[in-house]
């Protein structure tokens, strides 16, 4: 027996909807899965954590970063942990941004290290954060400081995120039996070979622990879209952290960043959230990001 147009007419939508929600369901497992994940990967080691970043040299991805890794320490419990925050470590910029350009990058970070921790915040341990370019004396007596508060059971944990200038300059003045207590942080040479006053030799001469993980950009430099669901977030927070990676993206200083959001230096902090050199995930993808952010508080 021919069906009728009806059951014809039914059975194809069914079809349809079958063929749509099947997807869709799997998607949100899917979703739900790798949140459940990164939710149970939140396990810092031991001790405290400085960040020591650039974002007035030619590329400004640290603008966007920096504003990722204030909520990645939100979300992950960790606020408590950070005690040291600096930018603008590139002490003796290049012609390859104009003194014009360079002022206005110190002046952007300076707004969003003061904006992230106000919406983020309380960071307790957090003295305050440093312009290395209009305040390097007390940037440098800040880490030195953390690094002398450093042993054994509480290592200090430094993200280079710009060149090591600083760094080498808080390592020096610190008491030389607490460098054996500091980790660095490195995801790409171009940062650690780029002193101006310590090459990455001098760096590692001072005993410290050092951490290769890898070039951050392969999986963190991505194309604008994979942000898009940050764009209009309920969460105004996050709506904050999508509108300083637009404004690195339209910087103009140099054209590698065009149609790209880049919060590499990020996946620095995420492989220490992870569990740094006991298994911390050093191939962070911007879904597993966008996870974390998401995610409740511990």
């Amino acid at each position: 027996m021919k069906p009728s147009n009806d059951i014809v007419h039914t059975w194809l939508l069914a079809t349809f909807v079958a063929v749509l929600w099947i997807p869709a369901k799997t998607q949100a497992q899917s979703s739900e899965a790798l949140a459940a994940n990164v939710s149970s990967s939140v396990r810092a080691p031991a001790g405290r954590l400085a960040i020591v970043a650039d974002g007035n040299s030619p590329d400004p991805d640290d603008i966007g970063a920096t504003a990722v890794i204030f909520g990645l320490l939100k979300v992950s419990g960790l606020n408590d942990r950070l005690v040291h925050l600096s930018h603008c470590c590139d002490l003796k910029p290049t012609a390859r941004i104009s003194a014009a350009d360079e002022l206005r990058r110190q002046n952007v970070l300076t707004q969003i290290c003061k904006d992230g921790v106000n919406r983020f915040g309380p960071f307790p341990n957090l003295a305050g954060t440093f312009n290395c370019r209009t305040d390097q004396r007390r940037a440098v007596d800040d880490l030195r400081d953390a690094i002398n508060q450093s042993s054994a059971d509480d290592p200090l944990w430094i993200i280079e995120a710009g060149e090591p200038d600083i760094i080498g300059f808080a390592l020096k003045a610190a008491d030389p039996p607490r460098r054996q207590y500091v980790h660095v942080i490195s995801h790409h040479p171009a940062n650690d070979n780029a002193g101006d006053f310590f090459t990455w030799q001098q760096i590692l001469d001072f005993g410290i622990t050092e951490h290769q993980i890898g070039d951050q950009n392969v999986g963190l430099k991505t194309a604008t879209d994979r942000w898009n669901w940050a764009k209009d977030h309920d969460d105004e927070n996050l709506r904050w952290i999508w509108k300083q990676l637009a404004y690195a993206e339209q910087d103009g200083v140099v054209k590698f960043q065009a149609n790209h959001f880049d919060c590499s230096d990020a996946g620095m902090v995420y492989w220490w959230i992870t569990g740094a050199d006991q298994g911390g995930n050093n191939h962070a993808t911007p879904d597993e990001v966008k996870a974390m952010l998401l995610m409740s508080a511990h």
